[in-house]
């Protein structure tokens, strides 16, 4: 083998080592940004299900007779209840019977809100 075949070779192998391994770190990226998107989505659904929670606490409240008043601190700001992996809060507006939740889970919120009116 001449010394031309051999530089050719090594250039050659050099390609193909540099090819693979931007494959390998391309693969590396997507596979941490799917994970990170996986995350997000299930944060988010837990915030909706920790929202839900509220509504069915506030609910539960309103139709045993008592009052939503301490659901809030002695500023007037919500409290929050903690509940699995998250807390949730619970506002209700008596002048438009109207109940607001907000579920958060790492720093993702989801808020529903509820017109409830007695029968």
């Amino acid at each position: 083998m001449s010394s031309n075949n051999s530089g050719v070779a090594l250039i050659t192998v050099i390609i193909v080592m540099l090819t693979m391994a931007l494959i390998g770190a391309s693969l590396a990226e997507l596979s941490s940004s799917v994970n990170f998107s996986v995350d997000t989505i299930l944060d988010e659904t837990k915030a909706r299900y920790l929202a839900e929670a509220g509504i069915a606490h506030a609910l539960r409240t309103l139709r045993s007779g008592a009052s939503l008043e301490n659901t809030l601190d002695a500023e007037g700001n919500p409290l929050f209840f903690p509940l699995g992996e998250g807390v949730y809060s619970v506002t209700y507006e008596p002048s438009e019977s109207l109940i607001i939740c907000t579920g958060i889970v790492n720093e993702t919120k989801k808020t529903l809100q509820l017109q409830y009116n007695v029968f």
